[in-house]
């Protein structure tokens, strides 16, 4: 016996109920029966052109890959794409959705958290504003019948029964909870009917499975990738280089730290001498307070790595507390480091790492950034 979802065999996870046997490894996202029927089938969407709208001019290493990708998807190819932070991965693909579109086929694009499906929600909406999108997160969900919809990876269960996508792309692929969950990764699968595009600034050698690589490793206006500033410290003296950095830079900052604790007991510390809030999964208000900062009402954000990726504030500099903590290696630091410059009119800033030592992923973190800023592609 085989789960149909997550080819689970063992025996110790299939239960029976009814007379039919169920899994329990992929039972959080509804109950799969062994001998269940799989419903998906492809639906033809009426013919109609589809176009998008960009307030910047794409540069030629984005438009090589955005025709690579059209030609890829022609071509019945899966694609990745290793595109550096801040380097307009998001825009590339809007060539190839558009074709799809036009073709009368379905698109998905989904994303690990739901902070990050709202806010490509509200971009791609801007850009495709004549094309109806579906938007589904947990606790919302909108237009699920759109040729178009957007998702986290959690909600694609949804459709996995339903009439399938005849193009996925899936951004962030590296991060938590997509990378190396296999039911995740199962579900992804079963709700592709045609060919996928992976999106990542990270991705490792294993993650290559035989798809074409295309590589993107300049931002798009042009400035290198901010290079990281190690500051070898004590941990308890840690929080005073903090405050005298928060004090001496003057800018929006993202202050990074390991744990939700540390989230707390910074802004509690802190909030005496800043304007400053904290976010992670336990703060209710995450989204609110993301766009005070945007707004400058706030000066400084004490985050988890719940804010690592995909995430733009104009001119805002990053210090990451407690580097040396396992949770910061060489991905989760490049992420973080990547959301510093992402604008044409702020392409620079600070990235600092207080560590107490110097890890093997603050290492490996500035040797990559230092090797992307000098290769020519």
């Amino acid at each position: 016996m085989q789960c149909p979802r997550c080819h689970n065999t063992n025996l110790q996870h299939l239960y029976k109920v009814n007379g039919q046997y169920y899994c329990r490894e992929c039972i959080s996202f509804h109950r799969v029966y062994v001998k269940q029927e799989r419903f998906t089938k492809k639906i033809q969407y009426p013919l109609i052109y589809h176009h998008y709208q960009l307030d910047f001019e794409l540069s030629r290493q984005q438009k090589k890959i955005s025709q690579k990708l059209v030609e890829n998807y022609q071509q019945k190819k899966n694609s990745l794409v290793l595109a550096v932070c801040g380097s307009g991965k998001t825009e590339i693909v809007y060539e190839v959705i558009c074709y799809a579109l036009s073709q009368g086929q379905r698109v998905c694009f989904c994303i690990p958290r739901k902070e990050l499906v709202k806010e490509l929600y509200e971009r791609i909406c801007q850009s495709f504003s004549h094309t109806v999108i579906g938007v589904l997160y947990g606790g919302y969900q909108q237009n699920l019948d759109a040729q178009f919809i957007i998702c986290t990876m959690h909600q694609l269960y949804k459709f996995e029964n339903d009439i399938g996508f005849d193009l996925m792309i899936a951004d962030e692929v590296d991060a938590f909870p997509f990378y190396q969950n296999r039911v995740l990764n199962e579900i992804f699968t079963r709700c592709c009917l045609g060919n996928y595009i992976k999106l990542s600034a990270t991705f490792a050698s294993e993650d290559i499975q035989g798809e074409e690589l295309l590589f993107m490793n300049r931002r798009y206006h042009g400035y290198d990738l901010p290079v990281p500033q190690m500051i070898l410290s004590p941990s308890f003296l840690q929080k005073l280089i903090l405050v005298l950095l928060i004090l001496f830079m003057h800018k929006k900052i993202i202050v990074y730290v390991p744990t939700v604790a540390i989230v707390y007991q910074l802004v509690h510390t802190l909030r005496s001498i800043v304007d400053i809030e904290g976010v992670s999964s336990h703060h209710p208000h995450n989204q609110k307070t993301i766009q005070e900062l945007k707004e400058g009402k706030i000066q400084v954000i004490v985050s988890t790595t719940l804010l690592e990726r995909g995430m733009t504030v104009e001119d805002v500099q990053v210090i990451v507390y407690h580097g040396e903590h396992v949770l910061f290696d060489e991905r989760t630091l490049i992420q973080i480091a990547g959301r510093v410059g992402r604008k044409p009119d702020f392409p620079t800033g600070k990235v600092y790492i207080l560590t107490s030592e110097r890890t093997k992923g603050i290492t490996q973190c500035i040797k990559t950034i230092r090797r992307l800023n000098q290769m020519n592609v």
